[in-house]
């Protein structure tokens, strides 16, 4: 039994059947919540194999087509889709919601086959500038936060094609890009908080860490290896910082106000690592430190805003961050047999207290939201 209901109980607050009655209630609550989540797994995960199964069919019948019967068939797969969702969507929302987000990623493949067909791959990133203004039509239309997670894919997506296919594509010009990638995984982290706790910011919070520590790993790296196969201008370069760094801060600013402050120092450790990063192999402490740093302050935004996914987060990039140096850095100093022994006493013991140290700050989240 709850404590609160035992105390409320024993102070004569509640009778014996009220707790009764409200434990009944909490029970059948429980049963409704996981038979809700295993709907919703089951229908994500049959939504993945629907819409790949689509694209499969579709590719493999596509030769024997006539180019009149590849259309047909395209847009009486994404209608269909769309209208199937908006038949059930009343009885079973759910269901609704996987068809229209099946239906949106059907739209995508539609628009690069018919693109194929009708050979207009001259200028490909349109295809996800096309893909991208149906994602938005879904936002605008159906409110569902898949079609807001497709948008903050496909936007992206397109600036960085067009960042590949321009002319000055390269090692300068990639900086910017991953950058650019890297901040919007920030703002997507910070979509939800105090007075903004929609569906669609967790969704966004959750793609934002999914994608924050490839991104990061990238992020110094890539730059210096990239083959340089043209210097853009200072202009053009000037203008792709610009890009880079206002577009990620203008949509944190839409999200969260002035309270996306924090943006502005992950926006200024972001481009130290990569202009460290670029730099001689000494300084690759320094990189260590400044991530070390950011993961430092995701754990304290996330304390401060009680979000659990930023403290976690940010925990697990500092440890990541703490094993990457170790085994680049010392673990050939050591040699083979102490280098192992090192790394087997940073998991036991770091991985242990790290783990203390998070349990206790979402223990601290928990109470502060109560």
């Amino acid at each position: 039994m709850n404590r609160g209901l035992e105390r409320w109980r024993d102070a004569g607050l509640l009778d014996e059947a009220t707790v009764a009655r409200i434990l009944e209630w909490e029970a059948q609550q429980a049963d409704e919540g996981h038979r809700s989540r295993f709907s919703r797994f089951a229908f994500a995960f049959g939504g993945v194999l629907l819409g790949a199964g689509i694209l499969l069919f579709v590719a493999a019948n596509w030769e024997q087509l006539s180019p009149v019967g590849r259309i047909v068939l395209l847009a009486a797969m994404i209608a269909g889709l769309h209208a199937g969702a908006a038949l059930v969507r009343s009885r079973l929302p759910a269901l609704a919601t996987t068809l229209h987000a099946v239906g949106t990623a059907a739209l995508g493949g539609g628009i690069f086959l018919a693109g194929q067909q009708f050979n207009l791959a001259a200028h490909w990133p349109e295809g996800f500038l096309l893909w991208g203004l149906g994602a938005l039509a879904g936002v605008l239309l159906l409110r569902d936060w898949p079609q807001a997670v497709w948008l903050a894919l496909l936007g992206p997506a397109w600036l960085v094609a067009e960042w590949g296919a321009s002319d000055f594509a390269g090692a300068t010009s990639s900086a910017p890009a991953l950058v650019f990638v890297f901040l919007l995984c920030v703002v997507y982290l910070a979509a939800p908080g105090p007075g903004h706790d929609s569906r669609w910011r967790h969704a966004l919070a959750v793609l934002g860490a999914v994608m924050a520590v490839p991104v990061a790993v990238m992020l110094p790296v890539v730059p210096a290896i990239a083959a340089r196969t043209s210097d853009p201008s200072a202009g053009a370069l000037a203008a792709l910082w610009a890009i880079a760094i206002g577009v990620p801060l203008l949509v944190g600013l839409w999200l969260r106000g002035r309270s996306a402050w924090p943006l502005l120092l992950a926006a200024a450790g972001a481009v130290l690592v990569v202009q460290v990063g670029t730099g001689s192999r000494n300084d690759l402490l320094l990189v260590h430190l400044l991530y070390a740093a950011l993961a430092v302050g995701l754990v304290w935004w996330g304390v401060r805003e009680q979000h659990r996914l930023r403290v976690n987060l940010g925990v697990l990039a500092f440890a990541l961050n703490v094993l990457v140096f170790y085994y680049g850095s010392l673990f050939d100093k050591f040699g083979r047999s102490l280098g192992l022994i090192g790394l087997g006493l940073l998991f036991v013991v770091g991985g242990w207290w790290l783990e203390r140290v998070r349990r206790r700050l979402v223990r601290q989240v928990e109470e502060a939201r109560r």
